[in-house]
């Protein structure tokens, strides 16, 4: 008998004991991871070890103080400070409950079937560093609560279904450094409200219908690296103050309805190694300034309405892989500096579509290796091509 109230008593206190080690949590928190688990089918999660690991309470889960141990979840000084759920089968909705995870530092859900809207209680996660939204389901707008999450430095939504504008309470993230936007439904003018997140070093905005102009505050983001809004349906100029984002090592504007000249600007982007301005509506000439962009690779500037020579600056790019400027209206002798882009292999050379030409021997014999079929596309000379003179 004595036997038997030891090995009791003894469990009693083993059980007590791994509630402290793993964080007695507030009930509010338990709930809350309860709910997730309950709206998204959690019994067919690709894992749920812990979760529901005997003995259980009466809510049906494993008993209080065991949280630190179930799958995904991370519990610190009696607190759910991480939620790691990444690819693991959640279908169904986000409850508003997450929102009560006070001292939540990152929120990973990614990768799975989620639907319905993000919470907007999600704005009351104050001590919230990273949240990874991408490659679900979700829909509805972007909550503007989202902006009072002032520690946020990774804001991940990418390959969703969301719709309506970007809230231009994210430009009070001033502790954020990306911005994932990008395959979405969003609409609407870019904020420029944006152009205040100082520690910003990646703005993703492709694939989604925004529209208006480029605002010309996002000049401001210094740190920048990686400015992204290809694939909508921006217009206007491209602003010249681009040109002082010193950091910017990728510029893609591509397939939008960008009007008017390239900035000369842009030649002082001294760290881009990707420049791709095709598929807009870019008229006059190409600024012989980004010639001086010695780190640049890829240079797309296809399908616009340019006219004049190409630079003969062009011929300093050395480090350049890609260089395509078809579909314009460009005109003139090819330079023959263009025969120092050594790097520049078929069939990343393309200039066909415009009214070009070359009589330099050297010249004519670097295009012919590279494209021999580039001046049979010449046909934008009026029918008169003077390569065949």
């Amino acid at each position: 008998m004595k036997k038997n109230i030891f090995i009791i008593t003894t469990f009693f206190y083993l059980f007590l004991l791994s509630g402290i080690l793993h964080g007695a949590i507030p009930a509010s928190e338990r709930a809350a991871l309860i709910a997730l688990y309950n709206s998204t089918n959690g019994d067919n999660w690709s894992n749920n070890n812990g979760w529901k690991t005997a003995p259980l309470s009466a809510d049906g889960f494993a008993m209080p103080g065991t949280e630190g141990s179930w799958y995904g979840v991370t519990v610190e000084l009696n607190h759910v400070t991480c939620l790691n759920l990444y690819e693991n089968q959640l279908i169904g909705n986000i409850p508003s409950e997450l929102g009560n995870l006070s001292k939540l530092r990152v929120l990973s859900l990614f990768a799975n079937q989620l639907s319905g809207s993000i919470p907007s209680e999600f704005g009351k996660l104050s001590n919230l560093i990273r949240l990874y939204l991408s490659f679900n389901k979700l829909s509805g707008s972007i909550p503007s609560e989202l902006g009072k999450l002032s520690k946020l430095t990774r804001l991940y939504l990418t390959s969703n279904k969301l719709s309506g504008s970007i809230p231009s309470e994210l430009g009070k993230l001033s502790s954020l450094t990306g911005l994932y936007l990008d395959s979405n439904q969003l609409s609407g003018s870019i904020p420029s409200e944006l152009g205040k997140l100082s520690n910003l070093r990646y703005l993703i905005l492709s694939f989604n219908q925004l529209s208006g102009s480029i605002p010309s505050e996002l000049g401001n983001l210094s740190n920048l690296t990686d400015l992204s809004l290809d694939s909508n349906q921006l217009s206007g100029s491209i602003p010249s103050e681009l040109g002082k984002l010193s950091n910017l090592t990728r510029l893609y504007l591509f397939e939008n309805q960008l009007s008017g000249s390239i900035p000369s600007e842009l030649g002082n982007l001294s760290n881009l190694t990707d420049l791709s301005l095709d598929s807009n509506k870019l008229s006059g000439s190409i600024p012989s300034e980004l010639g001086k962009l010695s780190n640049l690779t890829k240079l797309y500037l296809y399908e616009n309405q340019l006219s004049g020579s190409i630079p003969s600056e062009f011929g300093n790019l050395s480090n350049l892989t890609a260089l395509s400027l078809d579909s314009n209206q460009l005109s003139g002798e090819i330079p023959s500096s263009l025969t120092n882009l050594t790097k520049i292999f078929s069939p990343y050379l393309n200039i066909g579509y415009n009214c070009l030409w070359a009589t330099d021997p050297a010249t004519l014999f670097w295009l012919n290796s590279i494209d021999p079929d580039w001046k049979d596309h010449q046909d934008q000379c009026g029918g008169k091509n003077p390569t065949m003179e």
